[in-house]
C-alpha cells in the first residue's frame, strides 16, 4: 500500500507538488492534469527517484515504511515505474535482454526468466518484437517493452508515466484491460499518470487531476471540445508517387499522396506499421524507391540539409531535437540556421512558454518541450510540416492550444487519437500492409 501524507516537492524556490495526501491500496488511480502540472514529479517521487534532489516536506509511506528509509535495491522490487520516455528507460542492444535485465539482477532461474519473458510480451501484444534490437523499434514498440519490462518483475505497485502516448487506441485499451486483469488477480497497486484520460479514466477504481502541484479528485470528467477550423486546400505542395521502402521486410509498398496546401493530413495505424519511417523518406533520411516532389520538384537527389528549407520536421523524441541551452535560443534555433529574422516572443507565448526564455529546456516537462520543438519549426516558416506524435504529453487544452499555433500550416501528422483526427485533419490515412487506406471517422 502506497499512502501520501502532506506531501509537497520543490526544485529550489519553485515549489512543484503542494500539500498531496493520496491512499492507493490494491486500487487503480488515474491521474491527469496540464502539461508542467507536477503529474511527473509526483510519480518519480514515489519511486524514490528524487530522494536527493530538490526539497520535500511530509512523507511517502509503502507498507507502513518510509520510502526514504528504504533500501533502493529493495525498493526498486517493489515498486516498478514506467517512465514517459520509454528510450530513456532502455539499456541493451536487444528486446529479450531489456527483458531480462531486471529479473537476472534478482537471479531469477533461466527458466523463470523466459517464463516471464514471454508472459509480459505476451501481455503488451509484443510477443514478436523478442529477437528485435530495441535500435530498431518504433516508438510505440520501445513503449511496449518499457511496460513488458516493469510488468515481468511482477512489482507490488506500478507507477505508469504516459504509458500508453505513443501506442494506438486500441493497444492503449488493452494495455488497460491487462493492467485492470493483474490488479484484481496479483492484488497490486497501479498508479497511471494519463493525458489521454477519454480512453482510460472508465477503467479507474478513483480518477484524479493535478491542479498546480495539487491533487482534486474528480467524480464526472467534463466533456473534451475543440475547436477546428474551415480550410480552404490549395495547389498540392507534397506529392509521394509509388514510394517503396523495406528493412528486413517490406514497410512501405508503394505509396501514394498528394498533399494539398493548408491541407492537415493526418496518419494513423497499428505500432510498427511504418508511420515514422514515412516521414524519414520525405526529408530523405531513408534510400526509398519511388519519387517525392516538393512544390512540383522532386527531392530525391536533395540532401536533407536543403529539403529542411522547405520541409520542417518535429521527431518523436522531443529530446532528439534539442541544441541550445536557453528556451529562446531553441525557439530561434532553426530561424538563425536559415538566416530567417523574426520576432519569436509571441510564438512562445501562445505555446505557454513565455515565462520560461531563460530556463535550460532539458528541465521543461515532456510536453513542454513538444511545445518547443513546434515553436522552432515554426519559426522560419517551412511550406509544410511535418510532425511525429506532436501530442505526447499534451493534455486536450495544450492539443488545441497546438493546432492554434499551426493554424493555416501545411501539415503531415502522424497521430493515433481518432477524436484529435476527426477535430482537426482535412484527411486521415491509415497506413496498413504498407500501403495508405483514406478512412472516415
Amino acid at each position: 500500500m502506497i499512502e501520501i501524507r502532506d506531501y509537497s516537492f520543490k526544485y529550489g524556490d519553485r515549489w512543484i507538488l503542494r500539500n498531496i495526501n493520496l491512499t492507493v491500496d490494491r486500487e487503480l488511480i488515474v491521474i491527469t492534469g496540464k502539461s508542467g502540472s507536477g503529474k511527473s514529479t509526483l510519480a518519480l517521487s514515489i519511486a524514490g527517484f528524487l530522494r536527493d534532489t530538490g526539497f520535500h516536506t511530509g512523507e511517502i509511506l509503502f507498507s507502513s515504511s518510509n520510502i526514504d528509509e528504504v533500501d533502493l535495491f529493495e525498493l526498486a522490487q517493489s515498486i516498478g515505474m514506467v517512465q514517459q520516455d520509454p528510450e530513456a528507460q532502455i539499456c541493451t542492444l536487444n528486446v529479450e535482454d531489456e527483458i531480462a535485465f531486471g529479473l537476472e539482477n534478482l537471479c531469477f532461474s533461466p527458466e523463470e526468466v523466459q517464463q516471464r519473458i514471454d508472459w509480459a510480451l505476451s501481455i503488451v501484444g509484443g510477443v514478436h518484437l523478442k529477437e528485435r534490437e530495441t535500435r530498431s523499434l518504433s516508438g510505440g514498440e520501445k513503449q511496449k517493452v518499457a511496460i513488458a519490462s516493469i510488468l515481468a518483475m511482477k512489482p507490488e505497485v506500478i507507477i505508469f508515466d504516459e504509458p500508453t502516448s505513443n501506442l494506438d487506441v486500441e493497444t492503449t485499451k488493452e494495455i488497460m484491460r491487462v493492467i485492470t486483469k493483474i490488479k484484481g488477480k496479483a492484488n497490486i497497486s497501479a498508479l497511471v499518470i494519463e493525458h489521454k484520460w477519454k480512453h482510460i479514466y472508465k477503467y479507474a477504481d478513483h480518477f484524479y487531476e493535478m491542479k498546480d502541484g495539487t491533487l482534486v479528485r474528480i467524480e464526472t470528467p467534463v466533456d473534451i471540445h475543440y475547436t477546428g477550423y474551415m480550410r480552404e486546400v490549395g495547389e498540392p505542395v507534397l506529392e509521394l508517387k509509388n514510394v517503396t521502402f523495406s528493412y528486413d521486410d517490406l514497410i512501405l509498398d508503394g505509396v501514394n499522396l498528394t498533399v494539398r496546401e493548408n491541407e492537415v493530413v493526418g496518419i494513423m495505424g497499428a505500432n510498427g506499421s511504418g508511420k515514422t519511417t514515412l516521414l524519414m523518406c520525405i526529408m530523405n533520411f531513408l534510400n526509398y524507391e519511388g519519387d517525392i516532389l516538393i512544390n512540383n520538384k522532386s527531392i530525391r537527389d536533395k540532401k536533407t540539409a536543403e529539403i529542411a528549407k522547405d520541409v520542417g520536421i518535429v521527431f518523436q523524441n522531443p529530446n532528439h531535437q534539442i541544441f541550445e541551452n536557453t528556451v529562446r535560443k531553441e525557439a530561434c534555433f532553426a530561424a538563425t540556421n536559415f538566416s530567417v529574422e523574426r520576432d519569436i516572443t509571441p510564438l512562445l507565448a501562445d505555446a505557454g512558454l513565455q515565462e520560461y526564455q531563460e530556463r535550460n529546456p532539458f528541465r521543461l516537462s515532456y510536453g513542454e518541450k513538444r511545445r518547443l520543438n513546434i515553436v522552432s519549426v515554426l519559426s522560419y516558416d517551412p511550406a509544410v510540416i511535418l510532425l511525429d506524435e506532436p501530442f505526447i504529453g499534451q493534455d486536450y487544452e495544450n492539443v488545441q492550444k497546438i493546432m492554434d499555433l499551426l493554424k493555416g500550416k501545411t501539415c503531415v501528422m502522424v497521430l493515433h487519437d481518432p477524436f484529435i483526427a476527426k477535430a482537426f485533419c482535412t484527411r486521415v490515412f491509415e497506413l496498413r500492409g504498407g500501403k495508405l487506406h483514406e478512412i472516415k471517422l
